[in-house]
């Protein structure tokens, strides 16, 4: 998939969103290997009224599109026509996952408010890391087997902004810190 585009000319911020191990697993079978409620919660407030950029693997561990977002999935073998206007787009790379996402922040239909959301899988997240200039990391606090994994995070390039702790409960079987990191200049 092409991942060239002239995305840090615009106006539109990049951000990645996952949940990740303490080892950096994200999936494990086509599907999230902890459940979260409060992370679940959190991923729901962050990406509402944006657009939202995933791979075919991703979309289709969904029940249904994500709905207050504009879903763009990337895919190959994903038939553009399952489009479904201002709810759905099938897009064949990443840079034509962002520009349809920056067409949908600047239309009348209310989605954007200046940022894209990546969020996943795992090659997606590699494509995205050059272009993205926001990072909202989960970390689940367990190392865990997997085979979907998401890139080191490097402190060279990245700057931890904010941290909020999350304790292991009866909802939840791990602790989890919800980590901002922004791109440094």
């Amino acid at each position: 998939m092409e991942t060239t585009c002239n995305c840090k000319d615009s106006p539109i911020r990049i951000g990645l969103i996952v949940a990740c191990s303490e080892n950096g697993v994200i999936g494990r079978d086509g599907d999230l290997p902890w459940h979260l409620p409060e992370d679940l919660k959190h991923f729901m407030r962050s990406t509402k009224g944006h657009a939202v950029v995933m791979g075919r693997k991703t979309f289709e561990s969904l029940e249904k599109p994500l709905g207050g977002r504009l879903n763009i999935v990337i895919s190959r073998s994903m038939p553009i026509e399952e489009s479904i206007p201002g709810e759905l787009t099938v897009m064949r790379s990443l840079r034509e996952a962002i520009e349809a996402g920056r067409a949908a922040d600047i239309s009348e239909n209310g989605f954007g408010k200046g940022l894209i959301w990546i969020a996943g899988g795992g090659e997606i997240y590699k494509q995205a890391f050059e272009v993205a200039d926001l990072v909202l990391r989960t970390r689940v606090h367990c190392e865990i087997e997997g085979d979907t994994y998401f890139p080191s995070i490097d402190s060279d390039d990245w700057a931890l902004e904010q941290i909020e702790e999350h304790q292991s409960d009866d909802r939840h079987d791990f602790g989890f810190t919800i980590e901002r990191w922004v791109r440094r200049d």
